[in-house]
């Protein structure tokens, strides 16, 4: 069966909406009656159901501190709608990535804090929910009506990724997985098959670079920035090429967390930097200091021929007000060393009501309306990244992106701790990313660097308490 708009909220709800629109009717009828019509909202029948399951929060105003990702235009707009329904006033701060983890941290040691909404990143989890920055969801969802959590319709993976130790930290509403993007066009005229091995990556790359046949055009661009972007990208790549960061962490492992001896001067772990190394001589100029949105960018103006971007990056290719590459682009699997060993990575974002906040019903009272399957649907067409399965039946959003089927066949592929969310993540991933950007601009040898990296994140580990081997 296809769920679509309001999907199973509908069935939910009908039975007070019948009540509800009782009482609008004769509320109209008496406004009429009184002459005082000029400053009635109107809402929708659908509205009219949420109206019913969210309290009136007039006169309120909630705030929300997250990502300034390029969709948070959406969120935004979707979020008039809440105001509609409830009377509050909502408003968003968005920010930088490193930024955003900042302040979300700020706030959580803040004794009151004027942030009602937390919205942080998958391998935040651990250290916000030890930390106490955000409330456990259990309880709240177990008060819900099943069918309006729809818990089991969220991807799998990032059921996975929200939960911490018996806590859910906070619901899925932006998920992100990498998948490959290519220029089909050019691919084709130049008899290029897909690039399914990280062989065939640079094949592609070292084509399309100073090719006098593209001028102006680039092999790939890479998340090579100093830092937790080049760091971000070592726990995207290492699976794929069949390694390890540390010894209990892999795609299938009973306990990721098992084992934390540092694993980064293995051969994998070696061969995954110097493939960034590799790639960097046919990227555009400054390729050190490329990241996120700056490969998405360069992708989406036409000028490089494959880009691993996530997944929220997708909606941006096929808008004509962002990207110059509409009807050009294919969509594929992450690449690995080896055909067959695809390990896409996972990441992305999660609502959690902040726990200094001062008004946690009514932050719950959004996130179950955000992250309902029908205002999710909404939000995935505004351009909001995908994070139910029933986006992928819905005829709306399934016509509007084609990328969507590459999707579906990513997510259930992808390892939940492909990035750790212990407590010491950001720390562990800043680290990484800054060894690894010695190596690029040829400070250490790859050996070198690795084999420091492993020694301080050993150290780090074991002073924390964790199983590190000596």
């Amino acid at each position: 069966m296809v769920l679509h708009l309001p999907y199973l909220f509908k069935e939910v709800c009908m039975k007070r909406l019948s009540l509800s629109l009782v009482l609008v009717f004769i509320l109209a009828g008496f406004v009429f009656a009184n002459g005082a019509v000029e400053d009635q909202v109107t809402l929708t029948a659908e509205e009219e159901m949420w109206s019913s399951e969210l309290h009136d929060w007039s006169g309120k105003t909630i705030r929300v501190m997250m990502i300034g990702d390029p969709w948070i235009d959406s969120l935004i707009e979707i979020s008039k709608n809440f105001e509609r329904i409830t009377g509050a006033k909502v408003i968003v701060d968005g920010y930088g990535y490193d930024q955003t983890h900042e302040k979300e941290v700020l706030e959580g040691n803040q004794p009151n804090s004027d942030v009602d909404i937390i919205v942080l990143d998958a391998p935040w989890v651990g250290e916000f929910a030890e930390a106490g920055y955000v409330e456990n969801l259990k309880p709240y969802i177990e008060k819900e009506d099943s069918d309006l959590i729809a818990w089991n319709d969220y991807f799998s993976t990032f059921r996975d990724v929200v939960t911490w130790k018996d806590q859910i930290v906070g619901l899925p509403f932006a998920s992100y997985y990498v998948m490959g993007n290519y220029r089909k066009d050019i691919l084709d005229k130049e008899g290029f098959d897909f690039p399914v091995t990280t062989d065939d990556v640079k094949a592609i790359a070292k084509h399309f670079s100073n090719n006098p046949d593209y001028p102006n055009m680039y092999g790939v661009a890479m998340n090579n920035q100093s830092g937790s972007a080049v760091g971000q990208a070592f726990f995207e790549w290492i699976y794929s090429f069949g390694g390890k960061p540390f010894m209990s962490m892999y795609p299938g492992s009973p306990d990721s967390y098992a084992d934390m001896t540092p694993n980064f001067d293995s051969p994998e772990a070696k061969e995954t930097v110097q493939f960034f190394i590799d790639l960097l001589e046919y990227q555009p100029e400054g390729a050190l200091s490329i990241a996120w949105d700056d490969r998405a960018k360069y992708f989406a103006s036409g000028y490089v021929a494959q880009a691993f971007m996530w997944s929220a990056r997708m909606a941006m290719l096929e808008d004509p007000n962002k990207s110059a590459v509409i009807d050009k682009v294919d969509f594929g699997l992450f690449p690995s060393s080896e055909p067959g060993k695809s390990a896409p990575p996972l990441g992305g974002w999660l609502m959690g009501i902040a726990s200094n906040g001062n008004q946690k019903d009514m932050a719950w009272d959004f996130i179950k309306w955000f992250c309902s399957q029908d205002v999710h649907q909404e939000f995935v067409m505004a351009g909001g990244p995908p994070s139910r399965y029933s986006i992928f039946t819905d005829p709306e959003t399934t016509a509007k992106y084609s990328w969507l089927d590459t999707l579906e066949d990513t997510v259930d592929r992808s390892y939940a701790d492909c990035r750790p969310r212990i407590p010491e993540s950001n720390e562990i991933i800043t680290t990484v990313g800054t060894y690894i950007s010695r190596a690029m601009t040829g400070e250490l040898t790859v050996d070198k660097a690795m084999k420091a990296l492993n020694v301080e994140l050993a150290e780090m580990l074991s002073n924390a308490g964790y199983n590190v081997s000596k």
